[in-house]
Parts: C-alpha cells; sequence; structure tokens
C-alpha cells in the first residue's frame, strides 16, 4: 500500500483524533516532511531481542519504506543500513559531530563490570561498549528517544540479571521519550518522530511517555470485557480475564484503540491477558499473576 506525505499528515492528525486529543500541528509537520532532507537518526541496539526493530518494520500506513525514504534519514542502525564496520562507525561519527540528529536507543544499559555485558562496535582498535555510545552520542543529539520497555526502564535485561542493566534515562540522568511495550507499536515511533520533525517535543506523563498513545486511564476500564463475568480458564470468548492475572488495571496504552497488526486486534482481543509491558515494573514474574 502506497501513502503520500498527505496520508502521512492525515495519519497523524487521525491518531490524535482517535483518542480525543487535541490535534497534531499539521502545517508544521508537513513543513518538516517538505524539507529537502529528514533530520538524521541513530539507532543503537543495546541488551534487547531487536524485537522494536521488527516492530517497526512491520508499519502498514505509512510504511517503513515511506518513512525511511521521505521523512527521515537513518544514518546508523546495526541491521537496516548497508554500510557494515569501520564505514558505518564513520558514518554514526560524523553525524555526531554535525550534531541535531535524534538519537534513538533499543535496548537496555548494561553497566556493571563497565559495561562489558554489551559492545556495539570496534573502533580505534578497540570495542566500543554500549554504555560508552549512548554517553558519547547523546551528547549532540537535539532528541533522545527509548524505544522498547528495555531502553525506558531496564525491562527483560534488567530482570534478575547481573548485569545491571538500567533504562536510557537513568543511565543519562536526565529526561528522554520513552516509548516502552515489548515490542513498541511501530505507529507509536512513527508518531513521535512525527512530532519531533515538527519542532514539538511530545507532552510526557511522569513515566515519560508520550500521553498521545500511553493513556492516563488504563486499559481495562475501556476494555469491552470490564464488564463481563470473569473467566475461569483462559479461552473464553468475551469474558474478563482480571482474576487470571491480568493487568490491563494497572497499565497505560491504546492497545484497545489502535489494536495490532494493521488494527486486526490486541492481546485480550484473542483471548489473552495484558502482561502489562508498556509499564515501569515490567515484567513482574509471573506474568500473569
Amino acid at each position: 500500500m502506497e501513502i503520500s506525505r498527505r496520508g502521512f499528515l492525515w495519519y497523524v492528525g487521525a491518531s490524535a483524533a482517535a483518542l480525543g486529543l487535541s490535534r497534531v500541528p499539521l502545517g508544521e509537520i508537513e513543513r518538516a516532511l517538505g524539507s529537502a532532507s529528514g533530520p538524521p537518526v541513530l539507532w543503537l541496539s543495546g541488551s534487547a531481542c531487536t524485537g522494536c526493530s521488527v516492530s517497526l518494520l512491520n508499519a502498514v500506513n505509512p510504511t517503513i519504506d515511506q518513512v525511511l525514504q521521505q521523512t527521515i534519514s537513518l544514518r546508523y542502525h546495526s541491521t537496516l543500513m548497508a554500510a557494515a564496520g569501520d564505514l558505518a562507525v564513520a558514518e554514526a561519527r560524523s553525524t555526531a559531530q554535525a550534531g541535531g540528529y535524534i538519537l534513538v536507543v533499543e535496548g537496555a544499559i548494561p553497566t556493571a563490570s563497565s559495561g562489558r555485558y554489551c559492545y556495539v562496535w570496534d573502533e580505534g582498535g578497540r570495542s566500543v561498549t554500549m554504555a560508552e555510545a549512548v554517553r558519547s552520542l547523546a551528547t549532540n543529539a537535539s532528541h533522545v528517544v527509548a524505544v522498547g520497555t528495555c531502553a525506558a526502564y531496564g525491562g527483560i535485561p534488567k530482570a534478575y540479571a547481573s548485569a545491571r542493566a538500567v533504562g536510557v534515562g537513568r543511565f543519562l540522568g536526565r529526561t528522554v521519550v520513552n516509548l516502552p511495550g515489548c515490542p513498541t507499536h511501530p505507529d507509536w515511533i512513527i508518531g513521535t518522530l512525527a512530532q519531533i520533525l515538527a519542532g514539538k517535543m511530545p507532552p510526557l506523563d511522569r513515566n515519560g511517555r508520550p500521553i498521545a498513545y500511553y493513556t492516563s486511564d488504563p486499559i481495562h476500564k475501556r476494555c469491552p470485557r470490564h464488564r463481563s463475568q470473569h473467566a475461569s480458564c483462559f479461552g473464553q470468548d468475551g469474558l474478563c480475564v482480571k482474576e487470571l492475572g491480568c493487568k490491563g488495571p494497572s497499565t497505560h496504552a491504546d492497545c484497545d484503540i489502535r489494536g495490532w497488526n494493521n488494527s486486526q486486534s490486541w492481546c485480550i482481543g484473542v483471548n489473552g491477558l495484558c502482561i502489562g509491558c508498556t509499564e515501569p515494573k515490567f515484567p513482574a514474574f509471573p506474568l500473569h499473576a
């Protein structure tokens, strides 16, 4: 499916309107998208499964190739860029020196053992840790965006691990834009970048999440099963799974409104339960308790 720049603007506005929010300043976004080249983006991958990158690649409206070709200039992504080795590192460093780029971080940052649990590349005859790369590249970035719960709050790498993995904001000691999720919805990533393109810092909640996507009301309050009888086991259509461990009552996201896989369904819609993957305390084991 092809989408024009005008279609992309419609998508951004419709996303806000669907949630009853004030419309994103579309005129400013249109000017940003109409520029000869978009803002450079450096995407670092740390301790994670790369699931958020895979989720982004599954974007439908707009598609990821349209976003990368028409909207932003992806200067570094270890699995998406054509360059490799020294050439790739040189591109990242030259972009960083020029400044004004968006630093996107996927995955947690291990801090134990001087960060030696995670390396991003070799440079000058030595291996560079994720911690060192994030610290240096964040310096000249116009915005820092943590994609996925691992990058936002530590997530799975933080849980019961000796690497002492932490989220980007905690590591840098300052506010960053958090886009938690396991994985993050592609719309949340593209929509947030669109607002940054317009020169507007998206309004954030107390956990650093854009309020346009991470709703103030918990999922449970809007869930179509909210007032249904409680399910006694999994797989019972239309019944509330709160008593089976659903974390919808304490989870803030628009999954129920937006849907996943091109709005086909969402976790509870397929008789699963919400595991609270957008929350700072995720994962809490067991996931269904």
